[in-house]
């Protein structure tokens, strides 16, 4: 508990001192805690990116290499936030049948994904953060399993900034096999695949009541990582004219989205806007989702 509050003071003092784009480079500080049913309309728009979502990545590759590794890996650490805000939601009662879709077709998704990640362990350090990621997602899994809670909220709160932890270093392990340009891009890119859903999974634990003061500041922190890896996509010299096209495309999106998260501070004013921002958090994770899948797709060299 002590530690958790030096760390964020840390955190929080970087920002300040050196400015949203000092968090580029430094690797991603997660946040740890300090100590009535919202119906969804017929047609709900962030259902269809539901549907859509799974084909965007197959389930199993015949082999594996670096990138194709690398982009499995910004799927899981996506699907490691996306999952606990599809359980805040279904606790809630907050579109709670797309919720219950959303978690259950997360879930499917991370286990075949991290089969498919242990085919190819091409590193004693990648071996080892899979195992690492492993043993973190077995205790996330076990209480997403159970029925949504404020309780299970609160012990997933830990849990699963631990399991993002492990997904982050075992991203980092895959791009340290080459250390090259391209996927260290590419790992920006999935990471901020990642950051577009752990806006929304704090936006639900504030609209529950739970952690308000920490999960707020999360919220300001992400935020400012999200728009400072924009920012270095699009200035990066291996972004071509495609890329540069997505990344315009997200920041379209991204505007609504940033603009309701930080609409209002009370919790019953927050669960007025909870479909909204649930239907954004899809649309911003489809923009960069698309971007990832544009610039895997072009095969340059490595």
């Amino acid at each position: 508990m002590e530690f958790t509050r030096k760390i964020r003071a840390r955190t929080i003092g970087v920002f300040l001192l050196m400015g949203a784009t000092a968090f580029v480079s430094a690797p991603f500080m997660v946040g740890r805690h300090p100590g009535g049913a919202v119906a969804s309309p017929a047609g709900l728009a962030f259902a269809s990116f539901s549907s859509a979502h799974a084909e965007a990545y197959p389930l199993a590759t015949a082999r594996l290499d670096t990138a194709s590794a690398l982009n499995l890996m910004g799927q899981q650490r996506m699907l490691s936030q996306r999952m606990v805000k599809a359980y805040l939601m279904l606790g809630q009662g907050i579109a709670a049948e797309d919720a219950r879709i959303i978690l259950q077709g997360s879930i499917t998704e991370f286990e075949a994904n991290l089969a498919t990640l242990k085919t190819f362990q091409p590193t004693p350090a990648v071996r080892g953060a899979l195992a690492r990621l492993g043993g973190a997602w077995a205790e996330c899994k076990a209480l997403l399993a159970a029925a949504p809670s404020k309780a299970g909220a609160i012990a997933l709160y830990d849990a699963n900034e631990a399991m993002q932890d492990a997904a982050h270093s075992a991203a980092l392990a895959y791009e340290g096999v080459t250390l090259a340009p391209l996927d260290h891009l590419a790992n920006i890119m999935g990471h901020q695949h990642m950051l577009s859903q752990r806006m929304a999974k704090f936006y639900f634990y504030r609209t529950w009541g739970l952690y308000d003061d920490p999960a707020y500041v999360e919220l300001h922190l992400t935020r400012a990582r999200f728009t400072a890896e924009l920012n270095q996509i699009e200035s990066s010299p291996l972004a071509s004219a495609e890329t540069k096209a997505g990344v315009a495309r997200i920041r379209r999106e991204w505007e609504p989205y940033q603009q309701l998260l930080f609409a209002n501070r009370e919790p019953a004013a927050m669960r007025r806007d909870a479909i909204r921002v649930a239907e954004l958090s899809e649309r911003v994770s489809a923009a960069t989702e698309a971007l990832v899948a544009q610039f895997t797709a072009r095969g340059t060299p490595r």
